[in-house]
């Protein structure tokens, strides 16, 4: 209780800064996650811990340092990877969640000449929409709180990376969009991640 309670004070505050536009909260941001990650270091659930420590180090690329963007994606690929093996240790395995990320990226570099960005991007995106399918599956058919707090948490996870995708191409949608975009990305993403690190410490 003494994480959540923490998590949503550090939540409130950057939220309330970032709606108001007060000051810079890339510090507390990244603190949350940081908590968050020492939180799993007994590797309780050894996929969920991993998965977590690797977000925290695309979050020191593509947040705290704001370069080598590249490796914040691929970065975010092995998250992906390790939930696709949460997902395959309780459903058993599905070979989307292999070929998928790999026809994306392929596609994305050979296809549009975009960069080495643009297709791991692509391929991550793949990973986690084939996860985020799984886990809901897998919630619906084997409703226990882990999984459904798994699944929430994935789908909140996957909204906060539609917004930075709509972040990322500025003039879409207007400037209340792009303002909604901006202060959302991180609305939708940290409580993501605390259902996802949840659901590895609650019991049915």
């Amino acid at each position: 209780m003494k994480l959540i309670a923490t998590e949503t004070i550090l939540y409130l505050t950057f939220l309330g800064m970032d709606i108001f536009g007060i000051g810079n909260t890339t510090p507390i941001k990244f603190a949350s996650i940081l908590l968050l990650t020492l939180s799993v270091l007994d590797f309780r659930e050894k996929t969920v811990s991993v998965a977590l420590i690797f977000t925290a180090v695309a979050d020191l690329f593509l947040l705290v340092l704001d370069r080598w963007y590249a490796a914040g994606v691929l970065c975010f690929i092995l998250v992906q990877i390790f939930y696709a093996a949460r997902l395959r240790k309780e459903s058993g395995p599905s070979v989307l969640s292999f070929l998928l990320p790999a026809a994306a990226g392929l596609l994305v570099y050979t296809s549009y000449g975009f960069g080495l960005t643009e297709a791991l991007a692509g391929a991550y995106i793949a990973l986690f929409a084939v996860n985020l399918l799984r886990a809901c599956l897998l919630a619906k058919r084997s409703p226990e709180r882990r999984w459904i707090l798994f699944a929430a948490g994935l789908a909140l996870f996957f909204c906060c990376d539609l917004c930075v995708g709509l972040h990322n191409m500025p003039g879409t949608g207007g400037p209340a969009l792009q303002r909604f975009a901006s202060v959302a990305m991180w609305g939708f993403y940290l409580p993501g991640q605390v259902l996802i690190r949840t659901s590895a410490y609650t019991k049915d």
